[in-house]
């Protein structure tokens, strides 16, 4: 089992890093006395400083403690936690625990796309306005001095050569760590980005300082703990829908694109249920769609196929709706998913229907409008299910909505845990 260390500058930051330990099913402390810090060869630990809003001198004087409280050889992974619009002794801290943990390498990433937090040119946005124009360089107890990663990484390390990869460099389809540099900052728009910094770095090094917000840490938990995937349902057509199947596919959702003409002209789906699973058995999230969903002239093509072939628009409706149950139906028998997030009334209940389910027990809301369910009985019994009007919701409501599947699953496995040491 993976270990982690987290070092938080505070209690907010040390809690919302913290749960993402829960959420993956890792049980977690946050460690408020620095003189008193459990040291467990089994346990992941998060140690709160609180020295965001102290003078340089403090802050130092607290990370030097630190070096002597924690047994590093404990942990697999150690991430310093800052804040997502860089308030705080930012530089200071990287500099005073790299030079404590010694790792062969620093990755500085602030961003938070979820969150709007991301980083281009260098520069840390909030939204559509750099951090240093926000209202946090108004905080009356430690403004922002700088809202440039690369400049706050080499102000860490002033002596040394420190290296900005931009989002040409990451997005390039040959993208490679330089092992020429210790000490790295990345620009980050999406979820895809960070995934590739995190896989690229990891395919060079074994002990590193990670360093960022809770995006980076939550994205480096995706990948080493390894989340149940998710599939979405989308049969539905509208510029909302779009939007929200390009928010996720930007950020790593594998999107099944299926042409609902060609499969009744073929009279199977069977290459699309393998090209699914190949997907959800790499751990992949995946949205199910009905061609249409994305593109305007497959809706054209779609209903021209169709009626040509004799159908009214009732039938070609009902047809996507079997076709898209009908694949998710084969996935949900044959492979481990966290959940189902369905567009469409329609749609939900034609899932629901074709898998037999007996009822759905409300848990909860995702966001308005929006509610998470269970499942009970039929092939879809105890999953967790969430499903919504087409029009309707935030761009980034799928990607929510996996995240939201995750986090269930992964606070059940730690119930597991819990009840197994009782």
């Amino acid at each position: 089992m993976n270990r982690y260390l987290i070092i938080a500058d505070d209690f907010t930051g040390a809690n919302d890093t913290g749960v993402q330990l829960v959420n993956h099913g890792i049980s977690v402390n946050v460690n408020l006395d620095l003189f008193n810090i459990v040291n467990s060869p089994s346990n992941s630990r998060v140690v709160d400083t609180e020295t965001r809003n102290v003078s340089k001198a403090v802050a130092k004087e607290t990370m030097q403690k630190i070096g002597t409280q924690i047994q590093f050889t404990n942990f697999n992974f150690v991430y310093k936690k800052v804040d997502s619009t860089l308030r705080g002794n930012i530089s200071l801290e990287i500099k005073e625990l790299a030079s404590i943990y010694e790792p062969e390498i620093v990755v500085f990433d602030p961003a938070l796309p979820n969150l709007g937090r991301t980083v281009e040119d260098g520069v840390l946005y909030v939204g559509d306005k750099r951090a240093e124009r926000t209202e946090s360089i108004k905080d009356p107890l430690n403004p922002i001095q700088d809202d440039n990663i690369a400049h706050l990484l080499q102000k860490a390390f002033p002596q040394s050569e420190c290296y900005h990869y931009s989002l040409k460099n990451i997005r390039q389809p040959n993208f490679e760590i330089d092992t020429k540099f210790k000490y790295l900052s990345f620009d980050t728009k999406n979820d895809s980005d960070l995934s590739k910094i995190i896989k690229q770095v990891k395919k060079e090094y074994k002990k590193i300082l990670w360093v960022g917000s809770a995006g980076l840490m939550n994205k480096l938990l995706d990948i080493e703990e390894k989340n149940v995937p998710a599939i979405g349902l989308v049969g539905s057509v509208s510029n909302v829908v779009n939007q929200q199947l390009k928010c996720a596919k930007d950020n790593g959702v594998e999107l099944i694109s299926i042409p609902i003409y060609n499969v009744y002209k073929k009279g199977s789906y069977r290459n699309y249920i393998s090209k699914a699973k190949v997907a959800l058995n790499h751990r992949k999230d995946i949205v199910i769609m009905s061609s249409a969903s994305m593109d305007r002239s497959e809706l054209k093509k779609t209903v021209d196929e169709l009626q040509g072939n004799g159908m009214n628009r009732d039938e070609i409706s009902k047809l996507t709706q079997t076709v898209l149950s009908g694949i998710c139906r084969h996935l949900i028998i044959d492979t481990q998913i966290s959940g189902v997030f369905a567009t469409g009334g329609d749609t939900a209940k034609g899932l629901l229907d074709i898998t037999k389910a007996q009822s759905v027990r409300v848990l909860e809301e995702l966001d308005t409008g929006v509610p998470i369910l269970q499942v009970e009985g039929g092939d879809l019994d105890k999953n967790y299910f969430i499903t919504k009007a087409g029009a309707f919701g935030k761009d980034d409501l799928i990607i929510n909505a996996f995240k939201r599947f995750h986090s269930l699953v992964g606070k059940e496995k730690e119930q597991v845990k819990i009840k197994g040491v009782m």
